[in-house]
């Protein structure tokens, strides 16, 4: 059974450019090795090829020609040790240009990143980077306060800190006034933590002040 049709040109979504066989070796030694066999397919009982191959052959497939993978414009990527299941793993890895869909901003997705994406982090093949880095990091901060919202622990000061401090990044005054109002009820006055989230209301009080004049 033949794993590839090696007489077939491929072009290169790397570089750009048509090879030939003897040009993405590399690609028809991952194809023929590196992927479960379950990947070829049939019609009426006629062997039409691997999987992978002839998605490549239609532009759906992340590979590299060897120049490419030579030079270091793309990464060798190991199919094993990514999650795929109906999407095609990547058999290479090279920069690709996206914008961020927050912000507008253009940003590269690089091999390298990709490569800790599907390989270390193992992400599902298809997820893809939407986000510039900026953005990505302001995501992460957005859901680390929902995480210490949701937790609702006034009795940890060090969380309460952190959400004030989101609050004041924002130029949400006065939900952190309302958080800290909310918190003093909570802890009844005369406890330790009472006093604490009331020297932060009028810290809050100030900034707000200062901020309008």
């Amino acid at each position: 059974m033949n794993y590839a049709k090696p007489h077939n040109s491929l072009r290169c979504p790397c570089c750009g450019e048509v090879r030939g066989p003897a040009e993405h070796q590399a690609f028809l030694k991952q194809v023929a090795k590196e992927v479960p066999e379950k990947t070829y397919i049939t019609r009426r009982g006629i062997l039409l090829g691997n999987v992978y191959w002839c998605d490549a052959r239609k532009g759906l497939v992340d590979w590299a020609c060897d120049e490419c993978l030579q030079n270091g414009r793309a990464l060798s990527a190991q199919p094993v040790k990514q999650l795929f299941c109906d999407i095609a793993p990547h058999f290479a890895y090279f920069d690709k240009a996206g914008v961020c869909r927050e912000c507008g901003v253009a940003f590269t997705f690089s091999k390298g990143e990709q490569q800790h994406w599907y390989e270390h982090l193992r992400f599902w093949v298809q997820a893809e980077k939407v986000r510039c880095e900026a953005c990505q990091q302001h995501k992460k901060r957005r859901d680390h306060f929902s995480q210490l919202m949701a937790a609702n622990d006034y009795s940890n000061q060090e969380a309460v800190q952190e959400i004030i401090a989101y609050y004041l990044e924002e130029k949400e005054f006065n939900k952190a006034k309302q958080f800290l109002a909310a918190g003093k009820r909570n802890c009844g006055e005369g406890s330790s933590n009472f006093a604490v989230l009331d020297g932060l209301l009028t810290t809050v009080r100030q900034l707000q002040d200062s901020a309008q004049e």
